[in-house]
This record gives structure tokens, sequence and C-alpha cells, in this order.
């Protein structure tokens, strides 16, 4: 995996529609302005400015094995569970 700089480089490629991590275990997503975090099977999103403030000592790295995610498909799976 390619060790990103700062967070403001993991920012930019999250804009970019990247995935980046910060253990090769977590992955990050930029989704609908928010900024979302997927662990070991757990989930939350943040404002870009939480984000900043709670992972700014991190240390952050490209993540290599992003598959990609259709944004279509994932939006009307959720919302055929919401109903």
């Amino acid at each position: 995996m390619e060790k990103l700089k700062d967070i403001a480089e993991a920012v930019a490629y999250l804009k970019q529609g990247d995935i980046v991590t910060s253990n090769g275990k977590d992955q990050f997503i930029l989704r609908n302005k928010k900024i979302c975090r997927y662990d070991n099977g757990n989930f939350f999103s943040m404002d870009p400015k939480d984000f900043l403030d709670l992972f700014k000592s991190s240390n952050f790295y490209l993540y290599e094995d992003s598959a990609y995610i259709d944004e279509e498909k994932d939006e009307a799976y959720y919302r055929y569970y919401r109903k």
C-alpha cells in the first residue's frame, strides 16, 4: 500500500473517489459529502471537519484492493431495506 503524506492528501484522494485506510482493515470513502468509515462490519459517517479532528495524527494509505462501488446499486439496496 502506498503511504500518504498527511491527512490533507488522504482527503484529496477521497474527493477523487478513491478509498483510503489507516490500518489496512478499515476503509474510508467519501459519500454524499460525508466521510464514511467501514471497519470490521461496523460503519459510521462523519462530517469532513470531524474527520480532520479525529484522525489528524493517523497515518493513511491508499487502499489498493478497492472494488468498484456502483453508487446507483448501493443506493437502491439501502432504499429497499429502509422501507
